[in-house]
């Protein structure tokens, strides 16, 4: 996973496995990214989510975030 944009254009990235950690692999099998919303462009001072999952992957803007996939986005890059 990587975050990108935002006011300060700074990009952390963040990778885990679900072997060891039983909240993380909930939050993957709640999450489909076939159906996730993609991202429809830049959006000033706005993040942007690169997700894969499983070889399957995903550009999402922050305002799509939603449900498990923010849940998710949130536990890998362990922020509040």
């Amino acid at each position: 996973m990587v975050r990108s944009g935002g006011f300060a254009g700074i990009m952390r990235r963040g990778e885990a496995d679900t072997a060891g950690d039983p909240v993380l692999r909930s939050l993957v099998a709640r999450v489909d990214l076939t159906s996730a919303p993609s991202s429809r462009g830049p959006v000033p001072d706005q993040f942007v989510y690169e997700i894969g999952i499983d070889g399957r992957e995903i550009t999402v803007g922050d305002s799509q975030l939603n449900g498990a996939l923010r849940e998710l986005v949130h536990h890998v890059l362990r922020h509040d």
